[in-house]
């Protein structure tokens, strides 16, 4: 499956090891964020909050 970045507007190919795959299998109009895009928007938000995800919740690194 093909899919546009959101943010960045190349086309990426999909597979099953994709985060989104589900996702965007179930819901094909549903937008899709590449991983650099993703990993920008992530330590933007870190960066301008100067809070981590595993300071909020100290579970979910075992989850990941």
């Amino acid at each position: 499956m093909e899919k546009k970045c959101f943010f960045c507007k190349k086309t990426y190919k999909l597979d099953r090891s994709d985060p989104q795959y589900m996702k965007i299998s179930k819901n094909p109009k549903t937008s899709y964020v590449c991983k650099s895009c993703n990993q920008s928007m992530q330590k933007d938000a870190q960066t301008s909050t100067g809070l981590n995800p595993d300071m909020i919740d100290s579970h979910d690194k075992y989850l990941r």
